[in-house]
């Protein structure tokens, strides 16, 4: 039974042309099989199996293949499945390159299923701390509300305790346990400012000044050359707080094709270099997954291909060429094909009958499967069946058609698209430079 609000905050993603944050599996149209087969990589990263593995895949394919709805897919069921989630988005503000900007992007991106407004840092931290000072109450009988030495007892054994845990992740870069440290004195002393600062520097903000780290009790930054440990010291807290493991989504890698070659081949070597260390197994709990256009897979410039170490690990193996042979889910790489007819039809049942419930009505008296099938068909003649682009525009412009309906209009006069409207979107996808914009369509 779907949740109204959940119907709600569907139909209004689908009408602003985003993909729902909620709800996701709801409006699955094909990719079954897909997503199957990530829920397995899920359930085999997991700390709960043998303290967790580490896995990474390659999901690409043209705009408009249903590659950000898949990952709000996996998203939903990593929730489900007691993950945390972190999802980054490559850009101008978040360069690949940067490895150190990408780990702060990790940190601040971070969300579980009861946090997922804003970073989850914090609270991820807080339950780890809080665990452990139970235990240690519990285990050496103390009292700190009645006693100073008791108080003090449990900050030295806490102390020690985070110590410990951190050397098991082999985060030995200076500061790390020293940050952790201040982080839960600014919390006991009720120092908000330490406490922040502490936690902003675990995070890799680079605005923590020169006064706050004396404060702290550190030096230095999360740079290149140690932001690696940090992520280790995220996974085993995560672990350490009940959490089954880390799902990083890396979206959009396709940006990186904008920049200069050296540029490009920096890129390219972080991530060679992290899915080296899923291969080695280094990030127990952790499945990455990379998302981005067939260009940056295939294309001979300005690819993948430029860099031969990253390629030769994530190639498609010579037989995977060969006919009824290409859907073998186990290597690094995971195409989409182009959105099907068949799955707008499919997607539009599914929405049609959030609609109704959301709305209390039913649609399919008026809206019928005949009708959506036309109104699919239509669409894809238009367009000169190019559907790739079409699945967010399509939805939207569905949305308009059942909310018509509900208020009594006759939709059948909506069956038809003009010239000028197809002209007009094809325009505004190409000044987006291929991607999928939220158009008004003169129906």
């Amino acid at each position: 039974m779907m949740d109204i609000h959940t119907g709600e905050a569907i139909l209004r993603a689908l009408r602003n042309g985003s993909v729902p944050n909620v709800g996701t599996h709801l409006l699955l149209a094909g990719n079954k099989e897909e997503k199957a087969h990530l829920d397995n990589e899920l359930d085999y990263t997991t700390f709960d199996n043998n303290n967790g593995h580490a896995g990474f895949k390659f999901l690409y394919g043209p705009y408009g293949s249903g590659k950000s709805f898949l990952c709000e897919v996996l998203k939903e069921d990593a929730f489900e499945k007691g993950y945390a989630v972190s999802e980054i988005v490559i850009s101008k503000a978040v360069q690949l390159q940067n490895f150190e900007t990408v780990y702060q992007s990790i940190m601040t991106g971070l969300r579980t299923d009861t946090q997922r407004d804003y970073s989850a840092f914090r609270q991820v931290i807080q339950e780890w701390l809080s665990k452990e000072k139970k235990e240690i109450l519990l285990k050496f009988d103390l009292d700190p509300d009645e006693s100073d030495e008791d108080e003090k007892q449990l900050m030295n054994l806490l102390e020690q305790k985070i110590s410990d845990e951190l050397s098991k992740a082999n985060a030995t870069t200076s500061g790390i346990v020293q940050a952790f440290h201040s982080f839960y004195k600014g919390l006991m002393d009720g120092n908000r400012q330490l406490s922040d600062w502490a936690l902003g520097w675990i995070a890799g903000d680079t605005s923590i000044g020169r006064v706050a780290k004396s404060k702290i009790g550190v030096t230095g930054k999360v740079d290149k050359t140690n932001a690696f440990e940090f992520l280790l010291a995220l996974l085993h807290i995560l672990r350490l707080s009940g959490y089954k493991g880390l799902l990083i989504i890396i979206d959009e890698v396709e940006t990186v094709r904008k920049e200069r070659k050296d540029i490009r081949y920096q890129a390219f070597e972080n991530l060679r270099f992290l899915i080296d260390m899923v291969s080695k197994d280094r990030l127990k709990g952790c499945y990455m997954l990379f998302t981005g256009t067939d260009e940056l897979i295939e294309n001979e410039d300005r690819s993948i291909k430029e860099h031969d170490a990253l390629y030769t690990r994530i190639k498609p193996l010579s037989l995977q060429q060969k006919d009824g042979v290409n859907r073998v889910f186990s290597t690094p790489l995971m195409k989409l094909n182009r959105f099907s007819t068949e799955q707008l039809i499919e997607v539009s049942h599914k929405v049609r009958k959030i609609h109704g419930a959301v709305h209390e009505w039913r649609p399919e008296t008026v809206i019928d499967d005949s009708f959506i099938k036309q109104y699919v068909e239509s669409f894809t003649i238009a367009f000169d069946r190019e559907i790739s682009i079409l699945p967010r525009t399509f939805l939207r412009e569905f949305l308009f058609v059942l909310d018509a309906a509900r208020e009594g209009n006759d939709v059948r006069s909506l069956l038809n698209i003009s010239s000028n409207t197809v002209e007009r979107v094809k325009h505004n996808i190409e000044v987006a430079g291929g991607r999928e914009t939220a158009v008004e369509l003169e129906l």
